[in-house]
């Protein structure tokens, strides 16, 4: 049985781990290659524009959480929209974890079969995935922050195993600065954004986490600068080491750029990378799978609540595994999910943050009256 959340409390450091593992899935291998063709050289620079803005973004969802205490994501909702509109936001944002959930165990079945075991038949290598994230959420909220907790250090280890790339890079590929148009900053910005937009799942996790608005705030704001960093990181590292001659060709230049990499401990450091990239690509395909069995169990409501579990599991399953069949399969899978991503991260967000203030206006009203 799936614990209930309701008497389940996490840290400060368990939200930020939670946080900085739902940010970083699969964009970190291809992100580079992503912001190189929209505004080439600069590519970091939206990078940092965009982890500015999703910045603001964490602190407008933290506003609009401070303003409805201990209510989570689907609560909130129901509170800013009324219940009717506010359960058609619902079943939005359910639809929405599941297309992201099945991008995630799409991507990674694809990666891992390309690098790593192209003999294995795709379905396992999701049933793979799909089991373990199953085991992380059926124990509750405090099994998931002690899951995060425990795989956290993967995070600085494969940040050391980067540093090889810096062995033949060249920053001189970074320049000329500024020579991007306003349309591929703007590109990028969009790009870096939904790289970003685990934020929205903040709403599951900050009613049940312990600490007050100032300390939450500063939390998550310092683990977002560190994702940020991260990702910086890796963009700066494989522009310097490929060159814009390169990169537009290379589908996951960080995997490509260890590829040539040795040492005297190790060989093929990009396999030993990809296999610990696995834990990050679970760790965001649970919360997101968390993310849709909460918003399931405001639907039906059922007694069991690892009916949410499974219903939602097997319908990201199906669909991964109709999206493996052919790239064009996959590609409606990521024109969907760009579709809607916009309208669940940036749109309702903002209107949340917005109809805060009417309701403050409405609490002194009635204050007066």
């Amino acid at each position: 049985m799936v614990k209930s959340d309701q008497n389940q409390k996490i840290t400060l450091s368990q939200l930020a781990y939670i946080f900085i593992q739902s940010q970083i899935g699969v964009d970190v291998l291809n992100l580079s290659t992503v912001l190189h063709r929209a505004a080439g050289a600069d590519g970091w620079i939206p990078l940092i524009l965009g982890g500015v803005i999703s910045t603001v973004f964490i602190l407008m969802i933290l506003h609009v959480g401070k303003c409805y205490p201990g209510e989570g994501l689907f609560d909130v909702l129901r509170s800013s929209f009324g219940k009717p509109l506010g359960n058609v936001a619902g079943c939005g944002y359910y639809v929405y974890f599941l297309v992201v959930a099945i991008y995630l165990l799409t991507s990674y079945g694809e990666l891992i079969n390309q690098w790593l075991l192209p003999e294995t038949p795709i379905t396992v290598l999701y049933l793979l995935l799909l089991f373990s994230a199953l085991y992380t959420i059926s124990g509750g909220l405090t099994v998931i922050a002690k899951v995060f907790t425990f795989f956290a250090v993967i995070l600085f280890l494969i940040s050391l195993l980067f540093l090889f790339g810096l062995v033949d890079a060249k920053f001189i590929y970074l320049l000329p600065i500024g020579q991007a148009s306003f349309s591929g900053y703007m590109e990028g910005i969009r790009v870096t954004i939904y790289s970003l937009s685990s934020y929205v799942l903040l709403l599951l996790f900050v009613p049940y986490t312990k600490g007050d608005f100032k300390q939450i705030s500063r939390t998550l704001i310092g683990a977002n600068i560190i994702v940020i960093l991260f990702y910086l990181y890796t963009v700066i590292v494989s522009f310097a080491h490929f060159g814009s001659d390169q990169i537009d060709h290379v589908s996951q230049p960080i995997l490509y750029m260890l590829r040539t990499a040795d040492s005297v401990v190790m060989t093929r450091i990009d396999i030993f990378v990809l296999a610990m990239w696995t834990v990050f690509a679970m760790t965001a395909f649970a919360a997101y799978l968390y993310g849709a069995e909460r918003a399931f169990a405001k639907i039906p409501k059922p007694k069991k609540k690892m009916l949410n579990v499974y219903t939602s599991s097997l319908i990201v399953l199906a669909v991964s595994y109709w999206g493996g069949l052919t790239e064009d399969n996959f590609r409606r899978i990521i024109d969907f999910q760009d579709l809607i991503t916009e309208a669940f991260t940036i749109y309702i967000p903002i209107l949340l943050f917005l109809l805060t203030f009417i309701r403050r206006k409405d609490k002194q009203k009635e204050a007066e009256q």
